[in-house]
């Protein structure tokens, strides 16, 4: 069985770390011109978590110069990955010893991120990751496409093999609507109020997952 995970919002508790980079960017932009002086609080800047950069800024604010977002998701970038090396990258309570009863019970755990490559080799580092988990693939190696897209890449990688996503965004159910592979969605992330309607199981603390897993195979 080959256990797919996405990262912020279901192994990474990011809120702070990247409130704190995303109010860095933003002063960025309203020192240049291009936003109002506004304090963004962690809560509200957390619908971003899980969504890729292109997409984040598309949303938040489309009408900004394409060179303007370039420089701010680096900013982001550079400052959670600062924030990485200064140690306040945290794993959800739990998250640790779910990876290792996966593990124990002859799971591959692949990762299926929306991140950019540094930011998931910093975290790699920081969190130990690599104990746990056979391949990483990041949205930015991919030219950020959508993870059901990336999705078919991985899987020509690790064929013959029953798939479960986790996740805590609709982009991660998504993969499992379009391949028809059963889905974990984790109410305790970041997702919006039904963005996890279709998911085929739900779980509301880490470590419920193993649980949830077994059971939608």
């Amino acid at each position: 069985m080959t256990v797919i995970f996405d990262f912020d919002g279901t192994l990474h508790n990011t809120a702070h770390l990247y409130g704190q980079a995303f109010r860095k960017a933003y002063a960025m932009l309203v020192q240049e011109g291009f936003a109002l002086p506004k304090d963004y609080t962690d809560e509200e800047v957390s619908i971003f978590l899980g969504v890729s950069a292109p997409e984040m800024w598309q949303t938040f604010m489309p009408h900004l110069p394409q060179e303007m977002k370039e420089r701010a998701s680096r900013t982001i970038g550079r400052e959670m990955i600062a924030g990485v090396q200064r140690g306040e990258a945290v794993l959800y309570d739990g998250i640790v010893s779910v990876l290792k009863e996966l593990k124990a019970q002859g799971c591959c755990l692949l990762m299926l991120s929306n991140c950019r490559e540094a930011y998931m080799d910093a975290h790699r580092q920081a969190l130990g990751l690599d104990a746990y988990f056979s391949a990483y693939f990041c949205a930015e190696t991919y030219h950020f496409q959508p993870k059901e897209q990336i999705f078919r890449i991985l899987k020509g990688l690790y064929p013959d093999t029953a798939y479960v996503m986790v996740g805590d965004r609709a982009s991660d159910i998504q993969v499992g609507l379009v391949h028809h592979i059963p889905t974990v969605g984790c109410l305790y992330g970041f997702a919006a109020p039904d963005e996890l309607a279709q998911a085929d199981a739900l779980v509301t603390l880490p470590a419920q997952l193993p649980a949830a897993i077994h059971r939608v195979l």
